[in-house]
């Protein structure tokens, strides 16, 4: 046996209900109108008095159906949440692959921006929904897993001020009721009233009271927008008042005898008896139904970018005929798929009391039926460390990180973040470093997706060590796209004054980072290519060697550009690297001009040979035989050029060096014009 509670505006509702074979049935009723104005629009202004209602309602159930209330099932007003739109935007492009938690740093800064655009008060998120991922511009179901750059999140988050809980639960406390089951009105309204497999369609709520029309938005399961408009059932029983001159409470039940009656004998305030008559008042109320039915319409639209597929409207206030054909009219939806619900038309309920008549009773049998059922509970009480948390959430599932969230633990504290502060190029660097955390829900451990419930007792706790910050977390290489396959290279770096070029180099706080933030493609060269061990002037070492290519969209580069770094080259290499090949990566080469033919040669004397002897320049090199290289210190000499002719049996010769005779062992420097001429 649950006993549910409706604390409303104009009265409280509380019932008595068990559940059987899936029908709720209802026992006992009690209905206590509030003597004065206690509440206004569904919050609680005089707590004791309200108190004392409840205790009233409490003491008539408990007398007449023999037994001692302690627990209770609430709801809260869903007018007062606040549904704010967050967006964040964040460059993943250096990431291998998006991760759960890129996509929770994520939200979480969407949560931030949405914090941003509230006014300083004290607030529950009580829950967020992600409206939509989006990644480089293009929509996307799911962010994790992919690989690119601009990553965007636009999220719904919900906020409950933090009095509008506090005075239901002090109200209870006084009244010496638990509560065990927390909900929000329209949760309870909707989970009573929307069958199982039509949760996931996009509807409206409507609640239409006396002073408010209410607003909720769901999608997918979860209530993802809530809204409210300050107009309702008064303002047509005033329109009825102030054109007849009734009284507040004739004017009332005209308007509640509407969809029954034609004719309507009833004294005015002159106390005169008058007589009126359906049509006239129809008249006179309909722009008052044209006006609220718009304002609810624009503010569903708001809420949700479009027409829902279906409005469910709930509440006395929407009794009025034509309010709901109207609603449907400004929705443009057809009219069967506005309805007015009311629990005579469902079959989940058996009222044995004969009491509960029409939509203004939904509420409070939503709330017991939410609770049976386990659903639509919007509170909880978990613990973190000891610490007890109230836990407010939208669909009543909260993870290890919302608990954290609500808790007041900030995103660096969650993921243990440490700062390093680098000087990079002479410039100050701030860099984050994460480190572990350690959960545990009743002893168990955990991850931050787990899922929590009520009474649970969290741990966490921080590791001592933080993941290592690495170079390559500091410098973004240039990556170049050979045969499919995406090579990182990255500059040669000076770390406090120590020439390194490993990526994985551990840094710490206080390094000392310079390096180019461009690279010559003649340097890419000598970072790819084929493996080859050599021995250079007695020393072995290993050297990359290949005729690569590099090409930037469909320009070929040259050697002479440079490339900043974070770029994406592609790039094709010869299968079979030559001398030359193996010489660009070992020494400088210098531009000169023989027999008016431009050529790049080394700019020191070398020679290279293998187990068959001395190599050609465009001899073609095999990993499978040894190579050696002696490089001298001596620049080359006009006799290294001529290695290019076929001399025979040529007698007859001159030698001209910038035009000026020279001899076969004369140096040869950048820009130098060789000329070999016969005669």
């Amino acid at each position: 046996m649950i006993f549910a509670l409706d604390v409303g505006t104009g009265k409280i509702a509380g019932l008595i209900s068990f559940m059987e074979r899936n029908i709720l049935k209802i026992v006992d009723v009690q209905i206590v109108e509030h003597e004065s104005r206690v509440m206004f629009d569904g919050q609680i202004h005089d707590v004791n008095l309200v108190a004392e209602e409840v205790l009233s309602v409490k003491k008539a159930l408990e007398e007449r159906n023999e037994t001692n209330l302690k627990e209770v099932a609430i709801a809260l007003a869903g007018r007062y949440l606040k549904t704010i739109v967050g967006e964040a935007e964040k460059d993943l492009s250096r990431v291998s692959s998006i991760t759960r938690e890129d996509v929770l740093r994520l939200e979480i800064e969407a949560l931030k921006d949405a914090n941003s655009k509230l006014e300083n008060e004290d607030l529950y998120c009580v829950g967020y929904s992600v409206f939509e991922y989006k990644l480089d511009g293009a929509w996307m179901k799911k962010l994790e897993g992919h690989k690119g750059g601009k990553a965007y999140v636009k999220i719904v988050s919900a906020f409950l001020p933090v009095h509008v809980v506090e005075s239901m639960l002090r109200v209870l406390e006084i009244a010496d009721l638990r509560p065990i089951h927390i909900t929000l009105e329209p949760i309870a309204a909707m989970e009573y009233l929307v069958p199982p497999d039509m949760r996931l369609l996009n509807l409206a709520l409507v609640d239409v009271g006396a002073g408010t029309s209410d607003i909720a938005i769901s999608r997918e399961g979860t209530i993802v927008a809530y809204g409210m408009i300050p107009l309702a059932g008064d303002e047509i029983t005033e329109a009825i008042a102030q054109e007849f001159l009734l009284d507040f409470k004739n004017a009332e039940v005209v308007k509640r005898s509407l969809r029954e009656g034609n004719v309507f004998r009833i004294k005015n305030v002159l106390d005169r008896e008058v007589v009126l008559n359906r049509e006239e008042i129809m008249d006179t109320i309909a722009p008052v139904i044209d006006s609220i039915t718009s304002e609810i319409a624009q503010k569903i639209l708001e809420l949700n970018g479009r027409p829902p597929k279906a409005v469910m409207v709930i509440g006395g206030g929407a009794k009025v005929p034509t309010f709901i054909e109207k609603l449907a009219e400004k929705l443009e939806l057809p009219e069967e798929r506005v309805s007015l619900k009311s629990i005579e038309n469902t079959e989940c309920v058996d009222d044995m009391t004969g009491i509960l008549k029409g939509s203004e009773f939904v509420t409070p049998v939503g709330i017991a039926y939410t609770a049976f059922k386990n659903m639509g509970a919007v509170f909880s009480r978990v613990s973190v460390n000891g610490v007890p948390i109230k836990l407010m959430g939208l669909n009543g599932r909260y993870s290890v990180m919302q608990v954290l969230l609500q808790a007041g633990y900030s995103f660096s504290e969650i993921v243990n973040e440490s700062t390093v502060i680098l000087e990079v190029n002479a410039k100050p660097l701030v860099k984050k470093v994460k480190g572990s955390l350690e959960i545990r829900v009743n002893g168990e451990k955990k991850d931050f997706d787990a899922i929590v419930k009520d009474g649970d007792k969290i741990e966490i706790k921080r590791s001592e060590s933080v993941n290592v910050l690495k170079l390559k977390d500091v410098i973004e290489p240039i990556r170049v796209n050979v045969g499919g396959e995406t090579m990182e290279i990255f500059p040669d770096v000076k770390l406090n004054s120590e020439v390194v070029s490993d990526p994985e180099i551990p840094l710490k706080d206080g390094d000392k980072l310079e390096f180019p933030e461009k690279i010559l493609v003649s340097d890419l060269r000598k970072k790819l290519g084929w493996s080859f061990k050599i021995i250079l002037n007695g020393e072995e070492r290993e050297v990359k060697v290949g005729n690569v290519v590099f090409m930037k969209g469909e320009k070929t580069l040259q050697d002479n550009d440079e490339i900043p770094l974070g770029e994406e080259l592609t790039a094709q290499m010869n299968d079979h690297p030559t001398v030359t090949d193996l010489l660009k990566n070992l020494v400088p080469f210098m531009e000169v001009t023989f027999n008016n033919e431009k050529l790049m040669i080394p700019s020191k004397r070398v020679f290279v040979k293998n187990s068959k002897g001395y190599l050609e320049e465009d001899a073609t090199l095999s990993p499978d035989n040894p190579i050696t290289v002696e490089l001298s210190e001596s620049k080359p000499i006009v006799a290294d050029l001529l290695k290019r002719l076929d001399l025979g049996t040529i007698k007859n010769y001159e030698i001209l060096k910038n035009g000026k005779k020279a001899t076969f062992s004369e140096e040869i420097n950048e820009g130098d014009n060789i000329v070999f001429r016969t005669f």
